[in-house]
């Protein structure tokens, strides 16, 4: 379907161009509804438009007032300079940040100290998430040293307790690519989110190694230690802008997105997704002018955006054009050196609440990129880089496009773990062309495959996905069967009980997936033959492999000597509470609640940040059961289809979350 328009694209596409816009995109200091993101936005659409494709700056409020669906438009913000120094004691005296060296120094969007800075003293404080942290603590017009959650901690030592600024000396641990202490002289990338009633201030990014400088010299200093700070910033009613460019078609359209913004330099993150979609756009859109490539049916659209913030008012002021919109693929820190930064080129799939076609598309053109080198005898191809295809996970622009509310399949390419994610050592040095070349290339190839789908090619799509769909099913089968085998009595016995639902479940999400590759010729009755075929098969094959799996797990307890209590457990009193619980989501798309938090009284704030807190780690479970939320399943549904989709899930954490959402007004209740 693809591989002719493939071979095009790959003689086409240069990693050293991608390259060059990255670096070139470091340069700019691009938060999110600044100057800086302005430029960089501004930068990538003339470039896009003097590749030949029909460009415009989209530009929307940035007033502190203004909604897009659920997501609050935050106000602009400039940084003219910063510095932060000691002053006393006297023989300590130097420079600790520079804005003008090193933009990460200072938390973005601090809000101005007065005139000519200001002198406070420090007080050092471990997290200082817990009102028990000051119980014994004066941080009044000081400043305080943390390494906690930032905006936790300036709500309790600046909004109720009186501090005048924080300091930050926080860092990332993510074992095994990033240990501890191994950025000891980097800066994490920290910001304030101001959404409206909030007590402002400004604050300071340390190292570790300076931090725990610091806090030593702090704790053993006979005089009080004393910080002068200045930060020359304002907020403002401004705007926040999208670069959309478009490879024009006949009908309907297909979207590639990739966040633009981060602290200069943030090259990996994310300067290669940006540069990775300029450099396919380019390529598409030459092939087209020569003639190597015909016009696509569909039209092709490059959107190149703050992250989430650019992606929910260019959804929402296109309401209309959501259903012609048949695919999408997100760019996210796409070019990183693997021997440096860790991590291998992932695809991750749509979660099973959007089932499509589009992940099976994507993994056929994976298959391509990744077939670069061949076994002694020639009989197998194979990468010669990390790659992995995964689950949906979130955490970037694909979790709005593939929310059920908005329901447009978009897989992620990203490389994941990165060691020097969101760190003032996220530099160009980081970055990979030839990495950025793959990407660039994945990313046309699958991009002018949707655009130029009709009926013959989603035949194809729909046949690759039933296949695809199907071997996913028994592999899946198969770890049940393992998991059964070497289990004791009560959970091998749950597991033969629960494997009928689960490939029902599978089967279900597969069929989906097929049936959405209608979008792509829905009225040519030879793909809705087809469709129904595949869909058949899919739920005979798995019954057939269940029916198999069945079997074999009953063998192997009657050779173990176990007897099986194949017996439904009962509910609990939480899951029979849950199922009387039916939430009703009143935005599209996913909501941060950091915005609608403010809604709440100050110690409903508290019990939220305890409940996020104890739960962090379960954090994505949230995000599954809001996507399975519509208004006619109870909270008990909602976990049983999370436990479906991630072979795990807490009924009682999903009650009260859900319910924290209806204290901010985001859900209802039926």
């Amino acid at each position: 379907m693809f591989k002719a328009v493939y071979e095009e694209l790959r003689r086409e596409v240069s990693g050293e161009v991608a390259l060059g816009h990255v670096s070139d995109l470091t340069r700019f200091h691009r938060i999110q509804a600044s100057p800086g993101m302005r430029t960089a936005v501004e930068y990538a659409a003339d470039k896009l438009g003097g590749y030949g494709l029909r460009t415009e700056v989209r530009r929307y409020k940035a007033d502190g007032k203004s909604l897009a669906w659920g997501s609050p438009m935050f106000k602009e913000w400039n940084c003219e300079g910063a510095e932060l120094r000691v002053v006393s004691p006297v023989k300590e005296a130097r420079r600790l940040a520079l804005y003008a060296e090193t933009k990460m120094s200072i938390i973005q969007r601090s809000y101005p100290t007065p005139k000519g800075g200001v002198d406070a003293e420090v007080v050092v404080l471990d997290k200082g998430e817990e009102e028990k942290d000051y119980l014994r603590v004066d941080v009044t017009g000081k400043v305080v040293l943390t390494n906690g959650d930032v905006g936790r901690v300036r709500e309790l030592a600046v909004e109720r307790y009186g501090a005048v600024g924080v300091l930050y000396d926080g860092m990332w641990v993510n074992e095994p690519v990033l240990k501890e202490g191994d950025l000891d002289d980097a800066l994490k990338y920290t910001s304030f989110w101001w959404y409206g009633g909030e007590a402002g201030c400004w604050g300071f990014v340390l190292t570790p190694r300076m931090g725990r400088w610091l806090r030593k010299l702090v704790k053993e200093s006979k005089e009080t230690f004393m910080v002068h700070a200045e930060v020359r910033s304002s907020l403002y009613e401004g705007e926040i802008e999208n670069c959309v460019a478009t490879v024009q078609g006949e009908t309907k359209e297909s979207v590639v997105v990739a966040h633009i913004c981060h602290p200069q330099p943030s090259a990996n993150d994310n300067a290669s997704g940006c540069g990775a979609a300029i450099e396919a756009a380019r390529a598409i859109q030459k092939l087209i002018t020569e003639g190597k490539l015909r016009k696509p049916k569909r039209s092709i659209v490059f959107t190149l955006v703050p992250e989430m913030t650019g992606t929910y008012p260019y959804l929402a002021e296109n309401e209309t054009r959501i259903p012609g919109i048949v695919a999408a693929v997100n760019l996210d820190m796409v070019g990183e050196n693997q021997n440096l930064c860790g991590g291998p080129l992932i695809v991750e799939r749509t979660p099973e609440s959007c089932p499509s076609y589009v992940n099976s598309l994507m993994e056929a053109v994976y298959d391509e990129v990744k077939a670069e080198a061949k076994n002694l005898g020639g009989s197998a191809s194979y990468p010669l880089f990390k790659a992995a295809v995964t689950p949906f996970s979130g955490g970037s622009d694909h979790i709005i496009y593939s929310d059920p509310t908005v329901g447009i399949g978009c897989p992620m390419l990203i490389q994941w773990p990165d060691k020097f994610y969101h760190t003032s050592w996220d530099t160009i040095d980081k970055v990979d062309s030839e990495m950025l070349r793959k990407v660039a290339l994945m990313t046309a190839t699958y991009a002018y495959a949707v655009a130029n789908a009709e009926a013959p090619q989603a035949l194809w799509v729909a046949g690759e996905t039933a296949s695809r769909e199907k071997e996913a099913i028994i592999r899946k089968i198969r770890g049940e069967v393992d998991k059964g085998v070497t289990a004791g009595v009560e959970e091998a016995g749950q597991t033969l009980l629960g494997l009928r639902d689960r490939v029902d479940y599978w089967a279900g999400r597969a069929s989906e997936a097929v049936e959405s590759t209608s979008k792509l010729a829905p009225r040519d009755s030879s793909l809705k033959s087809l469709i129904t075929t595949l869909k058949a098969d899919i739920a005979a094959a798995a019954k057939a492999e269940r029916r198999l799996a069945e079997a074999e797990m009953r063998e192997q307890a009657m050779v173990r000597g176990l007897k099986l209590r194949l017996k439904r457990r009962r509910l609990t009193k939480v899951e029979r509470e849950a199922s009387t619980v039916v939430p009703l989501r009143k935005y599209r798309g996913p909501v941060s609640t950091r915005h609608w938090a403010r809604l709440l009284k100050p110690e409903e704030r508290d019990g939220l940040h305890t409940f996020e807190s104890k739960h962090r780690k379960d954090s994505t479970l949230v995000t599954l059961a809001d996507y399975w939320a519509d208004g006619d399943r109870s909270v008990l549904d909602i976990s049983w289809l999370v436990w479906l989709e991630a072979g795990r899930t807490d009924t009682a954490y999903l009650l009260e979350h859900f319910r924290w959402l209806g204290k901010m007004g985001l859900v209802k209740f039926r």
